[in-house]
């Protein structure tokens, strides 16, 4: 038991990723849609005023009647495609997530906002058709790969016209080098986010350097 609870403690492998079916897991997907929908937790999208601040900021930049067809990489229950539509916009939004895209449709159809949604990995997408401008926000980039960066900038290439944009944000220094390297261990008898029967969570945050640092 106490190898089995040591290892993993364990830091593991830069971009090691996990075999479970994250995002359409039934309770998990639940509680991220529910996450991504509180105006004031930025655990899993930016919180409402941000949200609003930083969709004008790219309007202004990457205007839509320059701009016009935009596709949001990673666009979840829609909360910065409904605001890009209502801008002018003509929206497509990708997204893993079977639940959060079946919410953004139905949003979309109550505000009768003209957005297509696509239940995909953008990282092998196949939408059939080019953009003046693509969008991944909340530093999306950051967690994948060197690998899987290459193959989604090869993807988002192909879904781009000719001069087309690709915007997305990233941490900078400053916030990486304020992280801390945290372990903790919590037993949650009621369930949680993970579960909904009792579980007991281990978490663990960690630092990856470069060799020049």
């Amino acid at each position: 038991m106490y190898q089995r609870m040591k290892q993993m403690f364990e830091k593991p492998a830069l971009y090691k990723k996990s075999e479970a079916a994250f995002w359409n897991e039934e309770h998990i997907s639940k509680q991220m849609l529910h996450a991504h929908l509180d105006p004031n937790f930025e655990g899993a999208s930016r919180k409402a005023d941000f949200i609003e601040k930083s969709a004008q900021w790219i309007g202004k930049r990457l205007p839509p009647d320059k701009y016009h067809k935009l596709l949001d990489l990673g666009c979840g229950p829609g909360l910065y495609t409904e605001r890009f539509a209502k801008m002018g916009y003509q929206v497509t939004g990708i997204d893993v997530s079977e639940r959060s895209i079946e919410y953004a449709k139905k949003a979309a159809k109550q505000q009768e906002l003209d957005i297509t949604y696509h239940c995909q990995n953008y990282l092998n997408m196949d939408l059939n058709k080019t953009f003046d401008v693509s969008t991944m926000i909340y530093c999306d980039y950051g967690a994948l790969s060197t690998g899987d960066r290459k193959t989604l900038r090869t993807y988002v290439y192909q879904h781009l016209i000719e001069g087309g944009r690709f915007l997305f944000d990233v941490f900078s220094m400053e916030f990486f080098h304020q992280f801390k390297e945290e372990k903790s261990w919590e037993i949650c008898p009621e369930g949680g986010f993970w579960s909904g029967s009792e579980y007991m969570m281990f978490q663990g945050t960690y630092k990856f350097l470069s060799n020049s640092e």
